[in-house]
């Protein structure tokens, strides 16, 4: 990688945004109406889910500051922990950190650009954004960073126009908005709302996109900070603003247990003609996220290349890790061709090992202040060490919702994880 930093917050905060804005929030709050009654309710859901997400966003910016290394949970548990640790994290993210997710945003820019104009099958709608967007990436990191604040801007403007439409029209919407502090309360306290904090939290990831390509902005702590924290409190205004908007242009009996709940809204509000333009902008929004995918994934190969003489052909011969890029847009191809019915299964048999990454990366914070207490912080964690414990004790929650509910699951990506970690031993003598 060359020495010249190409780009700064704007860019860095439009990765985060496009990173974290995919396939979630327009899928979610359909399966959260079957148990949940009120609007206040969904809101307060959205809402938790992006302090805890902004409780991972603080601790990583001050990781990040301590230890300024592209790679993202690679570099930070090799440099923590142990090497095996970071390689864990490395081969997991690869496939099911980047490549998989590339390979499902692709796939509901199919379907959605399918909705809106039929000619187009979804398998090669979803090939196609990927060619786009890892062309697009190919160059150099300043048309990286320029393709992406332009692709984050045009999404952020479509939300944002949508939104507005929403509350100018009359829309459908018969949820109750007003609190009821007794019904509310007690549905705050069940099961299912957990559940749905659960989903919620897998809505907001891609958070930490910023890390992954740390040497590549100017002036990487404080860029990565204001990307961190500032991208994740704009997704969590946008997320709340979008849930808020389907609820008013849309009956809860059209969008409970129903997944394509932006189409379903925009239909209520705009007519069936009007909804394939939506569902085709929609599309458009999505490019913005597969490009942050394919920006950020091949920066985790770029660096194992670095540090792993079996994996030096990943190393880039210049700024951009051509040969990375080239290895998840294939992946990312086969999986959509391939095995693109097995790709929900993949991802819930990986997200265990993707938990357990950020989650050490995030303890790995305390383990840093007891270890080297006196060692300058430019970015501290406010309120430390309420941040990193919620975020922890979430993380506990998340496994062990997955062990109770898919046991099978989650011990094979608690094995996945531990098989990771086992390889580097053997691979460790051909290391540089």
């Amino acid at each position: 990688m060359t020495s010249g930093k190409h780009a700064g917050s704007f860019a860095a905060t439009a990765l985060v945004v496009a990173s974290m804005v995919g396939t979630g929030v327009f899928t979610s709050l359909g399966f959260q109406l079957v148990d949940l009654s009120s609007g206040p309710q969904i809101i307060l859901l959205w809402l938790l889910g992006g302090l805890l997400a902004l409780c991972g966003a603080f601790c990583y910016a001050e990781v990040a500051a301590l230890l300024p290394k592209s790679g993202g949970e690679y570099h930070f548990l090799r440099s923590i922990y142990h090497p095996s640790l970071g390689f864990m994290a490395g081969m997991l993210s690869a496939f099911a950190g980047f490549a998989a997710p590339t390979a499902i945003t692709a796939l509901a820019f199919g379907e959605y650009l399918h909705k809106a104009w039929g000619g187009l099958e979804v398998h090669h709608a979803a090939a196609l954004v990927i060619l786009l967007g890892a062309a697009a990436h190919s160059v150099s990191t300043q048309t990286s960073a320029r393709v992406q604040v332009a692709a984050t801007g045009l999404k952020l403007i479509l939300i944002v126009t949508f939104i507005v439409a929403a509350w100018t029209l009359p829309g459908e919407g018969d949820i109750r908005w007003t609190v009821d502090l007794k019904a509310d309360s007690a549905a705050v306290i069940t099961p299912a709302f957990a559940i749905s904090l659960l989903y919620v939290t897998y809505s907001y990831t891609g958070w930490n996109a910023a890390v992954y390509g740390l040497e590549e902005w100017n002036d990487p702590q404080r860029t990565v900070k204001r990307a961190l924290l500032w991208g994740t409190v704009l997704v969590t205004i946008l997320y709340v603003g979008l849930n808020a908007s389907f609820l008013h242009a849309a009956p809860v009996e059209k969008l409970k247990g129903q997944e394509a709940v932006g189409h379903i809204a925009s239909t209520s509000l705009f007519g069936t003609q009007a909804a394939r333009v939506i569902s085709g902008l929609f599309a458009v929004g999505l490019f913005a996220s597969a490009s942050a995918l394919l920006w950020a994934g091949p920066r985790v190969l770029a660096a194992m290349g670095r540090h792993m003489q079996s994996l030096s052909f990943f190393a880039p011969r210049g700024e951009v890790p051509r040969l990375a890029l080239g290895f998840q847009i294939t992946v990312a191809l086969l999986l959509v061709f391939v095995f693109s019915g097995k790709l929900r299964h993949l991802m819930d048999v990986t997200q265990v090992g993707l938990t357990l990454s950020t989650s050490l990366v995030v303890a790995g914070c305390m383990v840093l202040r007891h270890r080297h207490p006196d060692l300058p912080r430019p970015v501290k964690v406010p309120l430390y060490p309420l941040p990193p414990l919620l975020f922890l004790a979430m993380s506990v929650f998340i496994v062990g919702f997955s062990a109770v509910k898919e046991p099978l699951l989650t011990l094979g990506g608690a094995g996945l994880a531990v098989f990771f970690a086992l390889v580097w031993f053997p691979l460790k003598m051909l290391r540089r």
